[in-house]
Parts: C-alpha cells; sequence; structure tokens
C-alpha cells in the first residue's frame, strides 16, 4: 500500500475533485503562515473554504451511493 502512495499517479478527473485535492495540499502552507504570523484565524478560514469545497465535492461525486431513504 506504500509503494502504491508514492508511485500511482493521483487521477483527478472531476473539476470539483481537482478543487478539493488542490485546497487539501495547501494544508502545510496555511499552517506555516499561521505560525510563522501568529494570526491562528488563517486556519479557521482555510477550514471553512475547505468545507465548502467537500461539499461541492460530496453533492457532485459519489463515492458510495445514498440510501433512497435516508438521503
Amino acid at each position: 500500500m506504500k509503494d502504491m502512495a508514492v508511485n500511482e499517479p493521483l487521477r483527478l478527473d472531476h473539476p470539483k475533485e481537482f478543487a478539493l485535492g488542490r485546497a487539501l495540499c495547501r494544508l502545510p502552507e496555511v499552517l506555516l503562515k499561521a505560525q510563522e504570523d501568529l494570526m491562528l484565524h488563517t486556519i479557521c478560514d482555510y477550514l471553512y473554504g475547505l468545507c465548502g469545497l467537500f461539499t461541492d465535492f460530496y453533492d457532485t461525486c459519489y463515492c458510495i451511493e445514498k440510501n433512497p431513504q435516508t438521503g
């Protein structure tokens, strides 16, 4: 599994999937900026935006089919 994570290319086919992946890659940069500037609200702003991107991804790209009875 570890070799797969390193050697297997990551395919992000849908624009919502790509946007979420790009935002997730920014996490180290955001944490470093918050640490350097001592502005912790930077992390909150990032996470708020990430939640919106995840919601868009979840609504558009189904990984698991939703149960019609429970939504």
